[in-house]
């Protein structure tokens, strides 16, 4: 009777800990060994080259209540700290309570030995997905960095709404750019410097921009007039370059072949609808500007730039989801030829840029969604990924965009035929992955195969790619006198009526031709959530290759099958009826996606102040012999002893159903991560990789 009561009242004690206990995150540094809060990757980096300056992008624990109005951006600042006490910092990173910088491994050894620290992950390089950037396989040394100017979290003035104004053929069309900033010559050991002040000035829109003043410590967009190429004239051919013979109507047939051209005769052509591209920027081309500009802002977080894409890749992909086929009287069209394009340029004149840029210019698309309609981020680049998505900081970013009703369409990667090769972001299981399919040249699928290259896998065993769409030999947008332009002089296509497009392959240009049949569904239906769009695009693809005589490696590395955008369509209208495609997880009645999947660890954290105080249903009730059901967030002491024992990913998120948590009721626009400004800080300063377009071994591959 006596040992009875002694556990009743060791079980009332622990009640009323939980009840009465203070509400903080969970202190699990002290549980565990500092070096397994540190990237895999970053690790072996750390051995083999000690005294470097390593690029990273320190997390921070989720912070305790009570939260402040800025709570992402104070944990953004404590990192920062981190990093000025212990490398070099460069800016906060608020959409995932983190910082980017650099550090030896010293210093990244003391800043993991802090309790608020959650990660230390590597900030990798990120390169385009196209042949370009396909064959890359050693990474080059990362130089040294070059201590900026570090920001200050003021709030942004409000961005009203902007409303195009229809443009004349001949008149410039203004295209904001960031400002040309000298960059220090790097040194070994940098001297952090303090923050500075920084003016925050609005995204401006192209057709009507509102030059603001700058603080000259740190670069800002400013509005340079780019002039708008005439529809009729014809960039003239370079001496050294080799034009394709008339390619015929075959060289177009992506459209037609994913049944968008049918779509297009109906009306729908994603009018309405701004497709984000975060690329190495999109040039003002005829077929985005002429009769208006459909290019309704242009930000930059990568180095600085003289013209609007010097790579030639993001206008390439821009042109696949919206070229309106000015130029070429109507023979190259894209899939979206009204839908409207945000240019967030990512990636470096070197082809290159990293984790953290890419952080940012998704920060900037949330910040400014609703201003521009932004619906749609298409992301044709990648990661690698030693690891799981779980620990993988752009797959949080992504996922938190994709909560926040934006659909991400991510490239598989060009590292095929190999098993488990999908680069990030497009290891995340939220997002739309695309593979690459060959058309030959035909408009019926029944001979197509999947590209060679196209990466299928992840380490996590989830299937990827989602499905496929065309990736080889793609006719585009071509930015006379841009990087890929001289690297392939002979990929030259020669329209009917002599103007000049430029044909590319890769998992890169698969990519947007789905970004765009994403733009017409929601063209088609503009309530749809991305789990509805991404049920419908998956769910509804069509059978491909039946004479070909070709096996896939595996049969996940076809996703559910190639696109058909018609179909996807058509199926919104019916209740879903018609569905051919098969999607784990997706209820095709319902248009539902992405039942039941565990996010990354990164996003769970990130929410912790968004989600505390809510109920959560758990798919275990008494999971750990704990009755789960009647535990809610107000009542749980997280950094209590009696949580020691439990492991925080397994009880905590591992088990949270998710699927049933309505991300509606979230009031997403309160969350701190609009506060921050954007685009003060210095990304041109950024010590970039020194991978180039023109410095991998194009010849290991035959993509074209």
């Amino acid at each position: 009777m006596r040992s009875r009561r002694l556990i009743a009242l060791s079980w009332a004690l622990v009640l009323v800990t939980l009840a009465l206990g203070p509400t903080a995150p969970p202190a699990r540094a002290a549980l565990v060994d500092p070096s397994a809060k540190i990237d895999p990757a970053l690790l072996a980096l750390m051995q083999a080259r000690p005294l470097s300056l390593l690029p990273v992008i320190v997390e921070m624990q989720p912070p305790a209540s009570p939260f402040s109005a800025v709570a992402n951006v104070d944990r953004a600042n404590e990192a920062l700290d981190l990093l000025r006490l212990n490398g070099t910092p460069v800016a906060g990173l608020a959409l995932i309570d983190a910082a980017a910088g650099f550090a030896n491994a010293a210093g990244i050894q003391a800043i993991s030995l802090v309790p608020t620290v959650a990660y230390i992950h590597h900030d990798a390089t990120v390169t385009p997905a196209s042949e370009a950037a396909g064959t890359a396989r050693a990474a080059a040394l990362d130089p040294l960095p070059t201590a900026s100017p570090l920001p200050l979290p003021t709030l942004p003035p409000l961005t009203p709404t902007p409303t195009p104004t229809p443009v004349p053929t001949l008149a410039p069309t203004p295209v904001p750019t960031a400002a040309p900033t000298p960059v220090p010559t790097p040194s070994p050991t940098p001297t952090p410097t303090p923050p500075t002040p920084i003016a925050t000035p609005a995204p401006t829109p192209v057709p009507t921009p509102d030059p603001t003043a700058a603080s000259t410590a740190s670069p800002t967009p400013t509005t340079q007039p780019v002039p708008t190429p005439s529809p009729s004239a014809t960039p003239s051919v370079t001496e050294t370059t080799t034009a394709s013979p008339d390619p015929g109507a075959a060289a177009a047939v992506y459209p037609r072949e994913v049944n968008a051209d049918q779509l297009r005769s109906q009306g729908t052509t994603g009018r309405g609808i701004t497709v984000a591209v975060l690329d190495s920027g999109v040039a003002a081309d005829p077929d985005l500007v002429t009769p208006a500009s459909r290019i309704l802002a242009s930000v930059n977080f990568a180095d600085q730039r003289s013209v609007a894409d010097p790579g030639g890749h993001g206008t390439h992909v821009a042109g696949i989801i919206a070229g309106n086929g000015t130029r070429s009287a109507g023979e190259f069209v894209g899939i979206a030829p009204e839908a409207n394009i945000v240019d967030v340029r990512v990636l470096s004149s070197t082809g290159s840029g990293r984790i953290s840029s890419v952080v940012r210019g998704i920060e900037w698309v949330l910040a400014h969604r609703v201003a521009y309609n932004i619906r749609v981020i298409n992301l044709s680049f990648g990661a690698p990924t030693p690891t799981s998505y779980r620990t993988d900081p752009m797959s949080a970013a992504v996922e938190i965009a994709w909560r926040r009703g934006l659909v991400v369409v991510a490239a598989a990667g060009n590292s095929g035929p190999g098993r488990d090769t999908v680069a990030s972001p497009g290891i995340d299981p939220y997002v739309i992955t695309v593979g690459a399919a060959d058309d030959h040249g035909t408009v019926t699928p029944r001979d197509d195969t999947l590209a060679p290259f196209s990466s299928w896998g992840t380490a996590d065993s989830n299937a990827k790619p989602d499905l496929l769409a065309p990736g080889r030999r793609i006719v585009s947008i071509r930015v006379q006198g841009s990087a890929l332009d001289a690297l392939f002089p002979d990929h030259v296509v020669v329209a009917h009526n002599g103007s000049t497009y430029l044909r590319l392959s890769g998992t890169s240009m698969a990519t947007p031709v789905v970004s765009g049949a994403v733009a017409l569904l929601l063209q088609a239906q503009p309530s749809l959530s991305p789990d509805q769009v991404k049920a419908l695009v998956v769910g509804t693809t069509q059978p491909f290759g039946q004479d070909s005589g070709t096996a896939l490696p595996d049969p996940a590395a076809g996703g559910t099958g190639l696109l058909d955008a018609l179909a996807a369509v058509r199926a919104q209208a019916s209740g879903g009826a018609g569905a051919t495609g098969t999607l784990p997880g997706t209820t095709l009645g319902t248009h539902l996606a992405n039942r039941g999947l565990r996010p990354a660890d990164t996003f769970a954290r990130s929410m912790f102040r968004v989600l505390y105080g809510s109920p959560l249903r758990w798919k275990d009730p008494t999971l750990g012999g704990l009755a789960w059901g009647s535990v809610s967030w107000d009542s749980i002491a997280w950094d209590s002893v009696a949580w020691d024992n439990y492991d925080w990913d397994s009880i905590a998120w591992d088990s949270v159903a998710w699927d049933n948590y309505n991300s509606a009721s979230i009031a997403w626009d309160s969350i701190a991560w609009d506060s921050v400004a954007w685009d003060s800080i210095a990304w041109d300063s950024v010590a970039w990789d020194s991978i180039a377009w023109d410095s991998i071994a194009w010849d290991a591959f035959k993509f074209d």
